[in-house]
């Protein structure tokens, strides 16, 4: 996979929120929350909600107000540190990252109402890719996508711009079987760190096999999964070191994604 590094400005800003972070949990390990604690909170994890509003926001296909996800997601935080438990085996942090984005992916799924051919589009593009990818031996280029969809290279992308909103989910997500924005619901994570040992080996060989085949994608869209999903840059951070549009950004990463949907629903019919 092609290597890169994050802006050494936000890999200090993470490190440095690190050590009150992990203060801040142990502290709500053994204190009941007040009102004063939860405010200690809000402020220790601003920038953590900040950086995630600006990191999902702009993927959304209308637009949504910054300062509204950034309530939601507080509100998350300080019910996530109420029915935190430590005995669970999660950090809070953790916990907290977890129903931080849940909260913001929720609200942004519900901004944007989908029909179910937009879902169905999404199925068929699945479908091309992978049989594509199987009769090509390799990860096929947009111009035989396009081609084998009968539409210009314009049209696809623009196919792609379409399926943005049903597309955009973290990749452990994914790969996790929910691509719903479903981890704000309480009835889910309420349980979240109770996993069967069963099932955690299963996700951990799917794990194994989804790097194993990022490492098939073209460098483009390598280049953009790493910067976003594992280095937590925006995706205009990720189009200005890329030297392309940020819309075109988006893109690869629905492709990619596409690719990948397909390839994690054929491994799990054979775990």
């Amino acid at each position: 996979m092609a290597q890169a590094t994050a802006n050494p400005e936000q890999q200090s800003a993470r490190q440095g929120n690190r050590p009150a972070q992990t203060q801040a949990a142990r502290t709500y390990q053994k204190v009941k929350l007040t009102e004063t604690t939860e405010d200690e909170l809000l402020v220790t994890y601003a920038p953590v909600i900040s950086q995630m509003v600006y990191r999902f926001a702009p993927l959304a296909r209308v637009t949504v107000d910054a300062d509204d996800l950034k309530n939601i997601a507080s509100l998350s935080l300080i019910q996530a540190a109420h029915g935190f438990d430590p005995t669970a085996g999660m950090s809070f942090e953790s916990y907290a990252r977890m129903r931080i984005r849940g909260a913001i992916l929720d609200e942004i799924r519900k901004s944007q109402p989908l029909s179910r051919s937009v879902y169905s589009r999404r199925k068929e593009m699945e479908n091309t890719i992978e049989s594509l990818r199987i009769e090509l031996n390799r990860q096929p280029e947009e111009t035989e996508i396009a081609s084998h969809l009968g539409v210009t290279v314009n049209q696809y992308r623009a196919l792609l711009d379409e399926l943005r909103p049903v597309i955009f989910v973290p990749l452990h997500q994914l790969m996790e079987g929910d691509d719903e924005f479903s981890y704000a619901d309480s009835q889910h994570t309420a349980d979240v760190t109770q996993e069967d040992p069963g099932e955690i080996t299963v996700r951990h060989e799917l794990h194994e096999l989804v790097r194993e085949r990022i490492q098939q994608l073209n460098r483009q869209q390598q280049k953009v999964l790493l910067l976003f999903y594992y280095e937590g840059l925006r995706m205009k951070d990720v189009a200005e070191l890329m030297e392309i549009s940020e819309s075109r950004v988006c893109q690869i990463n629905t492709e990619a994604v596409l690719s990948l949907r397909s390839f994690i629903k054929k491994q799990e019919r054979k775990i």
